[in-house]
């Protein structure tokens, strides 16, 4: 076992060992993609090449301290809920649109998006031989706050995927293979406002035509119950990414023509075009 340095790495893979669906496939990679057990300050960690797989010393969501590691991308290995209780593979940036936080971060922060990446995740995850199981983009949502583009990748929906040793090793061989693999899939990189907390419109437009997401701020995060909105986080969405972002992609029936000139409103003001989907 030898002594390596934070600075022969690019790429982290973060994972928890409190978590079984994060767990397992971090012993996936280990085991059969030649992960070599190293340590770094006093701790150990597994390296392939310049990837280096790193346990998580609190919960994923609070895991700050990744921003000191020097990592060009983070990857958080993890488990997903749902609560409607389907079976998924998701891919999502970290952030939270509103003035709640209540799983990680800061409220109205944004960590840095990691587009391309991203679709390489997605278009891998897509890709993954399991029958019911249904594989998306996520919306921005959760901590924790970085300064390191990062991107979680999960699975789960329900007990029986979160704990199904054999979709994590999928998960695991998916992530693996992203990361492997060309990063040039993107045809342009986006923003995506509207729809659902799993944006269909926007997984289906990344994965056919190449679209990069970076944030994806859901109709449900535009609003707020007293009738301000949070559209001023668009200009933070634009900045906090790693590659920025061409344009606006917009659920169009998903919200309201009131709502939709808000959006229009704001895009011109921080100078971005959108397209419709």
């Amino acid at each position: 076992m030898g002594v390596v340095y934070l600075s022969e790495f690019m790429i982290g893979i973060i994972y928890s060992a409190d978590d079984p669906a994060s767990a397992n496939a971090a012993g996936q990679l280990k085991e059969t993609h030649d992960f070599s057990e190293s340590r770094i300050s006093g701790r150990t960690c597994w390296k392939n090449g310049d990837i280096v797989l790193w346990e998580a010393d609190s919960r994923l969501i609070d895991a700050k301290s990744v921003d000191t590691m020097g990592f060009e991308v983070a990857y958080f290995l993890s488990k997903h809920k749902s609560a409607n209780g389907v079976g998924a593979f998701t891919t999502h940036p970290l952030g939270n649109w509103t003035a709640e936080a209540a799983i990680g971060g800061t409220p109205r922060e944004l960590s840095i998006a990691a587009p391309a990446e991203m679709l390489c995740v997605l278009a891998a995850i897509a890709r993954i031989d399991a029958v019911g199981i249904e594989r998306t983009y996520e919306a921005t949502h959760h901590g924790p706050l970085l300064n390191t583009p990062s991107l979680f990748v999960e699975l789960g929906g329900n007990d029986a995927a979160i704990g199904n040793v054999q979709l994590a090793h999928k998960l695991a061989d998916a992530v693996f293979s992203a990361l492997s693999g060309k990063q040039d899939l993107q045809d342009k990189v986006v923003i995506g406002i509207g729809g659902t907390h799993y944006p269909v419109k926007f997984t289906k437009l990344a994965l056919e035509k190449g679209y990069a997401f970076a944030h994806i701020m859901p109709k449900h995060a535009i609003l707020n119950h007293d009738g301000s909105d949070n559209l001023g986080m668009l200009s933070q969405a634009v900045e906090r990414s790693k590659a920025p972002p061409e344009a606006a992609v917009i659920d169009w029936k998903s919200i309201n023509a009131e709502t939709r000139n808000k959006v229009l409103k704001e895009l011109s003001a921080i100078g971005i075009d959108y397209e419709r989907v």
